[in-house]
């Protein structure tokens, strides 16, 4: 499938045919701390044509009101109801289980607030330090499971290491524990020569001991859409996911029916994506290509500009 690039022709389709737009956030509307040019000029363009936005984000690491404020403080108009990040997403799905018992979260702090949210008994956010050898001291002797474990829910954490392996992996194993992934995103959006593990690295580090696949929650999967779809009765063919990822964003719209927008802003370039189109020879990497693309956002915004 051959993707195009946007146009004041493509454009115009784009908002005669679109009523609900999702974008993600690092890469497409800010890079850190500062938006790229042309962005919040682009979601307010939309918003006066009548368009409903929302802000979709694999990262745990903040809550939906953290991201509220950093939406406005770059100058995105925004709500809670507007966000939906991979912390929250997954305490929805858990809440939504019926779930008796404790949640053991290998995870962050945001991640705690979300589940708290719910009023879901949780525990294991922050360091769980291994005392002394493993191997002079046997782990065993220092790993007390709670029998009231239902659910085992891992995203980003620093703190991550051999206990916390160790104990999730345990819970894992039990019949009919739930096991819940915020995402599986390989490293962090972070420019230079650094690269910083993601959450995947973590999943990985109990999935494999555990030898159960987890529920994940956040992109490519359909999770994070479904519960965006039913709480706001959302017509996928009328929804478009914006982002500058393929394997993730774009993934999930192809999954899920929505038209899709890669932007060049972030992750992706042109030559990659003209790679991709090549070598797209199974179903699963032809879900990874984009129907539309641009440079940036604010191209997108600078044609919406002349509809106003």
């Amino acid at each position: 499938m051959a993707c195009r690039k946007v146009d004041r022709a493509i454009a115009r389709k784009i908002i005669d045919s679109i009523d609900n737009f999702l974008f993600d956030c690092d890469g497409v509307l800010w890079e850190a701390s500062k938006e790229i040019p042309g962005s919040a000029d682009t979601i307010a363009a939309l918003r006066k044509l009548g368009k409903k936005i929302f802000y979709i984000t694999n990262n745990s690491g903040k809550t939906r009101s953290q991201y509220v404020q950093k939406c406005k403080s770059l100058g995105f108009h925004a709500a809670e109801e507007d966000v939906i990040c991979t912390g929250h997403a997954a305490a929805q799905y858990i809440n939504a289980q019926n779930l008796k018992g404790k949640v053991y979260c290998v995870g962050n702090t945001s991640m705690g607030v979300e589940l708290d949210s719910f009023g879901i008994k949780h525990f294991g956010i922050g360091p769980d330090e291994v005392p002394g050898s493993i191997e002079q001291i046997g782990i065993q002797q220092h790993v007390n499971l709670d029998p009231e474990v239902s659910c085992v829910l891992v995203g980003f954490d620093p703190h991550i290491n051999y206990m916390k392996m160790t104990k999730a992996a345990s819970y894992i194993r039990k019949n009919g524990t739930l096991f819940v992934a915020t995402n599986e995103d390989t490293h962090l959006p972070l420019a230079g020569d650094l690269v910083v593990p993601g959450t995947g690295a973590v999943v990985g580090a109990i999935k494999i001991p555990a030898r159960k696949e987890p529920v994940v929650v956040g992109k490519p999967n359909s999770v994070m859409f479904d519960l965006l779809k039913k709480e706001h009765n959302l017509d996928p063919s009328r929804c478009m996911m914006v982002g500058d990822r393929s394997d993730t964003d774009i993934h999930m719209a192809s999954l899920c029916g929505m038209d899709s927008l890669m932007v060049f802003s972030g992750d992706m370039s042109y030559e990659r994506l003209q790679a991709l189109q090549k070598s797209a020879d199974t179903d699963d990497k032809k879900l990874n290509i984009p129907k539309y693309y641009c440079d940036k956002l604010g191209d997108l915004g600078s044609f919406i500009q002349q509809f106003i």
